[in-house]
């Protein structure tokens, strides 16, 4: 991974998180999309294995320096939800849009939930409600799951910039 390039691509994305995204919000909770843990699925998806655990507790740091949740939950969510893909993305075949949708749900999904059960461990009073807490962020997964194919287009056209391969190599296990 060419680490500079790395670096304005999740800066750029950071703002248009940080930005645009409120726009783009939904309801009275606010349900928006989470371009960084998008960013991250993608990554894990396509990257080489140590490369991308390093880019996405960077990306789930930078989340947490902008969030009001416990310093580290998401750079260590990120990180579990990476090693996850990674350990899936060689039994999955193809590069379906819908195979990366339900890999953006799931992962943006599992990243909520982990850094919810973070805050209620710490006792957090903001997280009383948990069930109104969870249908947000089941949507919010949902927004974030729709927008994948547009996030992977997007990754994927500066695949050379971010030192990523062209096209993901299948690896078959001899069971």
């Amino acid at each position: 991974m060419r680490w500079f390039n790395f670096g304005i691509l999740t800066f750029i994305t950071l703002v248009i998180q940080v930005s645009v995204a409120r726009f783009l919000g939904l309801g009275p909770h606010n349900i928006m999309p989470d371009l960084l843990i998008l960013l991250a699925v993608v990554l894990a998806f396509r990257g080489a294995n140590s490369q991308v655990l390093i880019a996405c507790w960077i990306l789930g740091l930078l989340k947490d320096l902008f969030s009001q949740a416990p310093l580290g939950g998401y750079a260590l969510s990120f990180g579990m939800v990476a090693m996850l893909i990674m350990a899936l993305r060689n039994l999955l075949y193809g590069e379906h849009p819908l195979l990366i949708i339900s890999l953006t749900f799931l992962g943006s999904f599992l990243v909520e939930q982990m850094v919810l059960a973070i805050s209620l461990l710490r006792g957090e009073p903001a997280v009383i409600e948990y069930g109104g807490l969870t249908l947000s962020i089941f949507f919010s997964a949902l927004f974030t799951g729709a927008l994948a194919p547009y996030g992977q287009w997007i990754v994927m056209r500066f695949h050379r910039q971010l030192g990523l391969p062209r096209r993901r190599a299948y690896t078959r296990s001899s069971i």
